[in-house]
């Protein structure tokens, strides 16, 4: 049980980065799209959710940016 603690924090150590990679990735495909799609005509649909997506990014908790993004996608795409 003793080494069994270790290799799972050890784990989770190892593949944490990984995670954020990943997220920052996602964060900035989804900015991406979002831009493209707003591009042309930015009407108030979705704004809220852009701006947190932003300010996620821009304090780095990229998971966050990449949700906000999607949910904006979202709305606009609704409209």
């Amino acid at each position: 049980m003793r080494l069994l603690i270790p290799c799972l924090l050890t784990t989770f150590l190892v593949t944490s980065p990984a995670f954020a990679k990943d997220d920052h990735h996602e964060c900035e495909e989804a900015l991406g799209k979002l831009k493209a799609a707003t591009e042309a005509d930015f009407t108030s649909s979705g704004h809220h959710e852009h701006q947190q997506a932003k300010e996620a990014h821009k304090s780095g908790d990229y998971k966050k940016c990449a949700d906000q993004a999607n949910k904006a996608l979202d709305h606009i795409k609704q409209k």
